[in-house]
Parts: C-alpha cells; structure tokens; sequence
C-alpha cells in the first residue's frame, strides 16, 4: 500500500508541474493576445500636450505662433503629436544647407508663418480617429487635415506575435498623400504610441525619428 500511495503522490506531482510548466509557456512564449490600453487625461488637448515637458514643447511653440491654442483647446480634434526630436532634426538639416549658403540659421520664431500653417496643420484631422475606427480597411482611411483639406491616410498595421495572425502590438502608418492616388509618392510615417484620450480629442504620437514636414521642410524654408 505504501509503495502504491508513494506512486500516486508522484503522478499527482507530475501532473501539477506538467500544468504549470503548461500555464507558464503560454504567459512568457507569446500565446496570450496583446491587449492595447487606452489613456485618459483630464486636460484637454492643449493643456495636455503643454504638460508633457520635454516631449512636446516644440509642438506648443507652434501652436501658440499660429495662434491656435483656441482650436485644439475647444475642437474635437485627432492630433499627430510630434515630438521635440522631429522638430530638431528638421531645422538642423535645414540650418546646414542655409549655413552652405552663407545663410542666418533659422529657428521657429523665425519661420514663413504662412508654409509653417500650410505643414503644421496637416498633423491635425477634425473628429475623433481612434485605432477601432481603423479596423477593416487594408488600404487605410482617408482624411482631410485641418484648414487647407490636405488629404492624408491612416492605416492600422499589426505585427504577428509567435505565429498568430494580428496578434502582436499595432501602430498606424500616417501618410501625407501629397495630392497622390500613387502610394509610392506619399510621405510616410509611423507612431509611437496612439490612443491618448483628452476631454477634447486624441493624441496618437507621431515616432520620434520622424523629421517634421514631410520632406517638404527644407524646400518651403531654404530661402
């Protein structure tokens, strides 16, 4: 009986380190789906972007130079947050070929008011452009940006996750489409981060290597 007991005990050890090996393959191997969180803040647009010291001081200087604090403080706006970075490397380029040129640096007080509208506005949509709202459509979605109806597109991509199909993190691909039906003439970019619920809007983060302008930076401001 003894020898009996001693080999149940053991099957029954067996079994419980065979589920838990089991349990743990499945949370560290990738198998769970990833879930994406969304944030909320309880600041509108403005505020909320003034608030992210470091990120988007940049972004604010502009915003507050074309006067439209008001705007993104009150509408409902989709917002391609850009980072400090994305400024910083458009104006070094653009330094370098003025400097070239025995040119004065230019910096944002300094900009064309009128082409600093034209490029800014293109990171800002009217209405409310979610990730869900991107589901469903494998060519993406397109938008009007705000002021001048410059036509950009948003497509959700999805990165596999240990073999499954759409079941690793996502991010949108933003596109300037530069008046274009001719995909290989669009300005791209990707986020960083998306999702980002103001009182007002939604802030998706535009990647950080991304150069403002959609590579119409220099062109606008070499003069």
């Amino acid at each position: 009986m003894k020898m009996r007991d001693l080999y149940n005990n053991r099957f029954v050890v067996a079994l419980v380190a065979l589920a838990l090996m089991m349990a743990a393959c499945q949370k560290d191997g990738g198998y769970a789906e990833y879930s994406r969180s969304k944030s909320q803040v309880n600041l509108n647009t403005y505020d909320y972007l003034k608030s992210r010291t470091g990120v988007y001081d940049s972004m604010v200087k502009v915003i507050d130079r074309l006067n439209l604090e008001r705007t993104v403080k009150s509408n409902r706006l989709t917002i391609m947050g850009i980072t400090n970075s994305s400024f910083t490397a458009a104006i070094k380029n653009l330094n370098i070929m003025r400097g070239g040129n025995f040119k004065e640096p230019l910096y944002i007080a300094d900009l064309d008011i009128n082409h600093l509208d034209t490029l800014f506005c293109r990171y800002i949509m009217p209405g409310l452009m979610p990730t869900d709202s991107l589901k469903g459509a494998p060519d993406g979605k397109l938008y009007n940006s705000l002021k001048f109806n410059a036509v950009m597109n948003m497509l959700l991509f999805f990165q596999p996750a240990s073999g499954l199909d759409k079941g690793g993190p996502q991010y949108i691909t933003f596109s300037d489409t530069k008046g274009s039906f001719y995909i290989s003439k669009w300005a791209r970019t990707n986020t960083a981060s998306m999702d980002t619920y103001t009182i007002n809007g939604i802030v998706h983060m535009v990647s950080p290597d991304h150069e403002f302008g959609f590579n119409e930076f220099i062109s606008r401001f070499k003069n």
